[in-house]
């Protein structure tokens, strides 16, 4: 009588890769979470750009004595409307890992995908995309909203508006995969929450007002300086082109902290 044998081959790296991948965009799809976050997002979008059209429109309507009235490009008005809005983003990106912990589906994960290191690449490449385009989306509504509420005192400059949108998506990014990574480390949606709230709005706010120049310089560097120097295209302190290589250095070493961290403890 013969024996049956039973080989099993190894995966390569190139198909986990690509399984873990398929795997993370049905989850992030599929759940509620995803869709009434996106729908939010459109909706806050919509209402601050519109808030921020009937405001420029106001105030070039009612400048004091000898002053000019001057159009706004829209693109600016959707800059000011994501650095609200950021808040959103950074609760999208982190969901998909703080939700499994919460819910011990993480387990699972790790035991669909044992390689820890294809489980922070497969949620970083599936969420890469989609951030740009959440960028895209939110930016594109506050342009619209804003600079049809603003009415005469609305600049529609394509290649402005193009640039500015570019820039946003960008920074929604590199924003919501530094959040990703960092998620990896706290793990608890609120804790990733209020440390990607003060990383990104709140420190850099702070420190950006201050008239001591090696403050200024620190919020440069955090991740939501980077990223208001980017979107504004200010030179000072640092110009574009190193905010975007700062904020980049700080998606990847979140990233980087939060493979670590995932290898070293248990699920």
């Amino acid at each position: 009588m013969s024996t049956a044998t039973l080989t099993v081959r190894p995966r390569s790296s190139l198909t986990r890769l690509r399984d873990s991948v398929g795997a993370e965009s049905t989850k992030l799809w599929s759940v509620r979470s995803t869709w009434l976050n996106l729908v939010a997002a459109a909706l806050m979008t919509a209402l601050l750009g519109v808030q921020y059209g009937f405001s420029t429109a106001y105030d070039q309507t009612h400048l004091p004595p000898g002053e000019l009235a001057e159009t706004t490009q829209v693109g600016a008005i959707a800059v000011n409307v994501v650095l609200i809005v950021q808040v959103l983003v950074a609760a999208f990106a982190m969901l998909p890992i703080t939700s499994e912990y919460a819910t011990g589906s993480i387990r699972s994960t790790l035991q669909w995908t044992p390689v820890r290191r294809d489980v922070v690449a497969g949620k970083a490449i599936v969420l890469a995309p989609v951030l740009f385009g959440y960028g895209l989306l939110v930016g594109l509504i506050a342009a619209v909203a804003g600079g049809l509420t603003a009415g005469q005192w609305a600049d529609w400059d394509l290649a402005e508006l193009v640039k500015d949108l570019v820039a946003i998506a960008a920074y929604t990014t590199l924003a919501g995969l530094f959040t990703a990574g960092i998620a990896f480390v706290i793990r608890t949606t609120a804790g990733t929450l209020t440390a990607a709230f003060l990383l990104l709005l709140v420190l850099p706010l702070m420190l950006s007002q201050s008239s001591l120049r090696p403050l200024m310089w620190l919020a440069a560097l955090l991740p939501g300086g980077a990223g208001q120097g980017l979107l504004s295209g200010s030179t000072d302190p640092v110009p574009p082109v190193v905010s975007l290589l700062v904020l980049a250095a700080w998606a990847i070493g979140g990233l980087v902290l939060g493979l670590k961290v995932l290898g070293r403890r248990d699920a």
